[in-house]
């Protein structure tokens, strides 16, 4: 079971293009003896990448016509796929605050904070970020630090 929701994770990583041969893929590996893991992947397709089918009425009730309507998906592969920002090496977050709430959370140091403690926080991260933009004034842009082992990770997915 963590294997297959492990390969719904890793379809983030796919081209848009090839979303639905991953998850055609994935279909193939289910265990036929899990049928909750069926409903999960069922949901996933429906929620994340290709939308629902439903049955519409009929415009006539004398005929025997079954309409279906397509309806996309809430959340399209194109709004939480990381493939190009793995690529390109770039962010591969769609919130660009959840960093900052990361940093000004580990400034604070606790949650739930006073309200000097929390300006106190909010000061020295405005410290800091004038100092980056100064040193990028002057030429010396600020350098990302990156773990070792999201570098590992990067680099064994890149094409």
């Amino acid at each position: 079971m963590q294997h297959i929701c492990g390969m719904l994770d890793g379809l983030a990583f796919l081209p848009v293009v090839n979303i639905p041969e991953g998850l055609a893929y994935i279909r193939a590996e289910l265990p036929d003896d899990l049928p909750d893991l069926a409903e999960l992947i069922n949901y996933f397709d429906s929620t994340y990448v290709s939308g629902s089918i439903r049955s519409m009425q009929p415009r006539d009730s004398r005929r025997l016509l079954l309409r279906v309507r397509r309806s996309p998906p809430t959340f399209p592969p194109a709004t939480w796929n990381v493939h190009q920002a793995t690529v390109d090496g770039s962010e591969r977050t769609n919130n660009v605050c959840e960093g900052w709430n990361h940093a000004i959370a580990n400034l604070v140091g606790h949650r739930h904070p006073s309200l000097c403690i929390l300006l106190g926080a909010l000061q020295q991260d405005q410290a800091m970020v004038a100092t980056d933009l100064l040193q990028d004034a002057m030429g010396q842009p600020p350098t990302k630090r990156v773990k070792r082992n999201v570098l590992a990770h990067q680099e064994q997915w890149r094409i």
